[in-house]
């Protein structure tokens, strides 16, 4: 029988590390998403995640339950994630478009899939892989603010918990970062493309 997050946590608190590590595989992916969405390369996000659960396993007594366990880890990865992201990227119009191919793994982004035609499946994944990378090109906070909405599934309200922001401002935050995004696909597209 798989535990909940609260009994794992409980337990955690109790000194059974073994807890703890089944807290970690339950949300290591994405937490690594997370993180690698905000800081844009594969070597920090591991950094970087690793980093969110140390922090997590020394606070866990400052965890109060208020919120789910995995919107407090999503505010301890979204913290680190910006102060690596501060740290490592000085200048955010240098970041390149281009990822390794493996950035991509686990990722829960899907586009949907509406040919048969092989060639046109090439190209929607050139595509998934195109607005990837352009969303870790984008300021670490609405990179961050994109990844839970739309690849995290989070909630206005788990955003705002996350973030310690209120609704309207993760609101405005997804508003600017979704324009953003959207120039960065529109200078993409090859001019003869729009016709």
């Amino acid at each position: 029988m798989d535990l909940s997050d609260e009994e794992l946590v409980a337990r955690a608190r109790d000194g059974d590390r073994s807890a703890f590590a089944g807290l970690v595989d339950r949300h290591s992916v994405s937490v690594f998403n997370l993180t690698l969405r905000i800081v844009g390369n594969r070597e920090d996000a591991e950094e970087a995640a690793q980093d969110v659960f140390v922090r997590a396993y020394r606070n866990l007594g400052r965890f109060r339950g208020d919120a789910r366990f995995s919107t407090w880890l999503y505010r301890i990865a979204v913290n680190v994630s910006l102060s690596s992201a501060r740290r490592s990227r000085r200048d955010l119009s240098t970041t390149s478009l281009s990822g390794s191919e493996d950035e991509d793994e686990g990722l829960p982004l899907q586009l949907p899939d509406l040919s048969a035609n092989p060639a046109e499946r090439f190209e929607q994944a050139e595509f998934r892989e195109q607005v990837r990378n352009m969303v870790a090109a984008l300021p670490p906070i609405y990179s961050a603010v994109i990844s839970m909405y739309h690849m995290q599934s989070l909630s206005y309200d788990e955003i705002s918990e996350a973030l310690e922001l209120p609704i309207g401002t993760v609101k405005a935050r997804l508003f600017r970062a979704r324009a953003a995004l959207r120039k960065l696909i529109y200078r993409s597209i090859e001019p003869d493309t729009l016709s």
